[in-house]
């Protein structure tokens, strides 16, 4: 049987149709984006209401990521990236992770929390003291837990909002945080209104004007997800089983010495922790997930002990005289499966049903896994050949294309690409390669 990767679009489609990740209407509606005009990804009524000033669509690939295997279950998720090496990688990381002790990636996500703060200025540290007398009056809490429930009710008819009130001093500043519980939604929205409301009561009370009234894109609580492997599934398949296990050493070595200078030094950590969104921030776009707010999170969470860290950390243990490689990430998501965009894009309501996402945190364990296969397709492909070889073969097609490539001439001038040094695959060395093609067909 061919590879997922090795069908073609339509069979795709197909395999994912017989698999039961896709009826027949959303099979015809993935086929439908292949015609030459078609306005199935944002129909253009939605796309006019969605932002201010609309002239047009954006459109982005969308592949899915196979064989993730999170706590047991093998998720399909969609990515939406223009990188040409993203989804290779995190299958590829996948597939190593699927040979774990464990069977799977073991994820977990706390109940997670959307937080609103409204903040005054306070050069005399007033405010803070007030604010502070109040947080401690459980009768003054429960009015402005009261009040933020009641500017947003569907909330908590979901069973979700207002939960908790803190207050806390800055320099120069004073402020109270509401934490509100979000169920399946990001929340943005619900979490902003709550705050605007709760922030008229604080001014009364206070007679003091807040500065202002928004939630934060911080978290206290952060997903995790973990994979022990054993180090000769680092090793190529066409090494003997001798010499996998030397090899895999080696690499795991490396792959752990990578962490660690990731670890020690931020300039490093940025690009780690970069490649780690690069499938998270793709997941979640093409969920319709605000991948601004994700990000910001994540970095602000790398930062949370006043030096910029990765998110990530690998070492090698013995386990049973064989020497594993283990993997840990730990990184806050704020995202959500319904509400929003999320509700409105058909694209974005397909990449939910797809992953078979139960619930946000469902969504958040897939998420830390896809983030903890990426970074290791990364790193494994740093302590080995380096990143480049498996990035020049991937972005070959996209200088094909880019030189004016079309249909069966892609895959043609892409292989010819490949057989050129790095130096000589230049833009106008590839349009001379079209150009010879274009001439010996008319021959």
């Amino acid at each position: 049987m061919a590879a997922f990767r090795e069908l073609s679009v339509e069979n795709r489609i197909k395999t994912l149709q017989n698999e039961g990740a896709i009826n027949d209407t959303e099979a015809a509606f993935l086929l439908k984006q292949f015609a030459e005009s078609s306005d199935t990804t944002i129909p253009a009524d939605v796309a006019n209401h969605m932002i201010e000033h609309q002239i047009g669509k954006y459109t982005l690939p969308v592949g899915v990521v196979r064989g993730l295997i999170v706590n047991g279950e093998v998720r399909d998720v969609l990515v939406a990236t223009e990188e040409p090496s993203v989804i290779a990688a995190a299958c590829n990381g996948a597939r190593i992770a699927a040979t774990s002790i464990e069977g799977c990636i073991v994820a977990n996500s706390p109940q997670y929390v959307t937080t609103a703060q409204i903040a005054f200025e306070d050069a005399d540290g007033s405010v803070a003291a007030r604010l502070s007398r109040i947080v401690e009056d459980k009768e003054k809490v429960a009015e402005l837990l009261r009040i933020a429930n009641e500017s947003h009710p569907s909330m908590s008819k979901r069973g979700g909002g207002a939960r908790k009130c803190r207050a806390s001093a800055l320099h120069g500043f004073a402020k109270l945080e509401i934490d509100v519980d979000t169920c399946d939604a990001m929340g943005a929205n619900t979490v902003n209104t709550m705050g605007e409301a709760v922030k008229a009561q604080l001014e009364s009370w206070l007679g003091v004007q807040a500065l202002v009234a928004i939630l934060t894109n911080t978290s206290r609580v952060a997903s995790t997800a973990e994979v022990h492997i054993p180090v000769e599934a680092l090793a190529s398949r066409r090494l003997e089983d001798s010499e996998r296990e030397r090899e895999g050493k080696r690499l795991a070595g490396r792959i752990a010495a990578l962490s660690a200078l990731a670890a020690s030094d931020p300039a490093r950590a940025a690009t780690h922790n970069k490649g780690i969104l690069n499938g998270i921030a793709g997941a979640a776009l093409a969920s319709g997930n605000d991948t601004r707010a994700l990000e910001s999170a994540a970095h602000a969470w790398a930062a949370r002990s006043g030096r910029y860290l990765p998110l990530s950390k690998w070492n090698t243990e013995t386990l049973n005289g064989k020497t594993i490689l283990h993997g840990s990430i730990e990184i806050p998501l704020q995202i959500g499966i319904v509400g929003g965009s999320i509700s409105s894009l058909p694209m974005a309501k397909l990449a939910i049903k797809i992953g078979k996402y139960k619930n946000a945190n469902d969504f958040r364990n897939t998420l830390a896994a896809l983030g903890l296969v990426q970074n290791l397709a990364a790193l494994r492909a740093l302590a080995g050949p380096g990143i480049q070889a498996g990035h020049m073969a991937l972005q070959s097609s996209n200088l094909a294309i880019a030189a004016g490539a079309k249909g069966a001439e892609i895959a043609e001038i892409t292989h010819n690409i490949l057989q050129l040094s790095p130096a000589e695959r230049t833009t106008e060395k590839v349009t001379q390669l079209l150009q010879k093609l274009r001439e010996s067909s008319k021959n």
